[in-house]
């Protein structure tokens, strides 16, 4: 059996430390990526200010909307370097329709989620509110939003601003208010 050196043990030990400290600052690559697009004060025309969705956004080069839909249901998704990193949806539901059933059943929300009173049901990544729609004209239908973060963990706080910021530009539309509609 050899015989382990009483002064080797310290050595070994500087040794290892040096290697991992030397494998880590390797990997960090020094700086973390930054954004290079201006982050948009709109969701496919929605207005929203940019500090709303910043925390949402990963960093890249280039961001493009990308909205599609039908009438009742309308989608957004923000495209960064060719990855939807922002996913909005504003749609009509039936009347009698609730929060907890579109958050927790058509959106998959987890039991991480926190539901704020009756307007908001929030997580990490993904929100969906009840818009305050006051047109006559909408009342046999509900209005929600959905906005999920797709490459971020935004956090919720983050996430609970983004759904109040959008639930209130969407009820401040046209099609919510009935005018011009």
């Amino acid at each position: 059996m050899p015989r382990i050196r009483p002064h080797a043990l310290p050595i070994r030990i500087a040794g290892l430390l040096a290697a991992g400290l030397a494998v880590t600052s390797c990997s960090s690559g020094g700086q973390e990526a930054e954004r290079e697009y201006t982050v948009p004060a709109s969701l496919c025309g929605t207005a929203l200010p940019a500090s709303t969705l910043e925390p949402l956004l990963p960093a890249g080069k280039k961001i493009s909307p990308v909205k599609t839909g039908s009438p009742g249901f309308t989608r957004c998704r923000l495209v960064v370097d060719g990855r939807v990193a922002v996913t909005s949806i504003i749609e009509r539901r039936e009347s009698g329709t609730t929060l907890r059933n579109v958050a927790y059943g058509t959106y998959g929300m987890g039991s991480g989620s926190v539901t704020k009173g009756t307007r908001y049901v929030v997580s990490d990544a993904q929100a969906v509110g009840h818009v305050a729609c006051g047109s006559p004209q909408k009342e046999d239908h509900e209005t929600f939003a959905m906005l999920r973060a797709e490459d971020v963990d935004a956090g919720k706080a983050a996430m609970e601003k983004a759904i109040t910021d959008l639930a209130g530009a969407v009820a401040a539309t046209k099609g919510c208010t009935g005018q011009g509609a």
